[in-house]
């Protein structure tokens, strides 16, 4: 069967479906005569590897982490322990787990650029890169200032401060692939 004929867009939000589910748009609720005719452009085994999201769910999962992270700092002034738990030791593994993650986002990234563009030149992905490498530079200093044998309360203040720049990074190159997400281009074109 040819994708050609099996597929229709909403014109109006750019929501792809199969040809004969029928009814309102259910991304954004427009009637059926919103529907276009759709064809891809991405090959099955491409669009199939862009539905698992493994990019943007990776991402996603960095900020949360780094987000956790900057909370039980400052949870951590007032306290070192939450409900009985100790936060430092929660911290220690989270921080040492973080670059990991960064580097792991980093990979994913990569390889959804090269299948979704088929080229890392393009400003935002460029872009992406740069930020990125950066948060993984980040990430490592924050393990290292972290594990510093001190308690001098200077190094603490750097341990934030690198904690919440690594979560305006993490969060900005969030943003920046939200702007990227298109349902229509490149992965297909509407029918002429």
């Amino acid at each position: 069967m040819s994708d050609k004929a099996e597929y229709e867009y909403c014109r109006l939000c750019g929501y792809v479906r199969r040809v004969g589910k029928g009814g309102v748009c259910p991304a954004c609720g427009a009637r059926e005569r919103a529907f276009l005719p759709y064809e891809h452009k991405a090959s099955e085994q491409r669009r199939m590897f862009l539905k698992l999201d493994v990019h943007p769910v990776s991402v996603h999962f960095t900020i949360s982490y780094i987000a956790v992270i900057a909370l039980l700092y400052i949870i951590s002034i007032f306290s070192s322990e939450l409900v009985g738990i100790s936060i430092e030791g929660t911290r220690d593994l989270q921080i040492i787990f973080f670059p990991f993650l960064v580097i792991g986002g980093g990979i994913t990234g990569i390889i959804d650029g090269k299948i979704r563009f088929r080229k890392l030149t393009t400003p935002y992905l460029q872009r992406k890169i740069i930020l990125g490498s950066g948060l993984f530079v980040i990430s490592v200093l924050i393990f290292f200032v972290h594990n510093l044998s001190t308690t001098d309360g200077l190094i603490g203040l750097l341990e934030g401060l690198l904690i919440f720049s690594a979560f305006g990074i993490a969060s900005y190159l969030g943003w920046i692939g939200a702007e990227m997400i298109c349902p229509i281009v490149p992965v297909g074109r509407p029918k002429e």
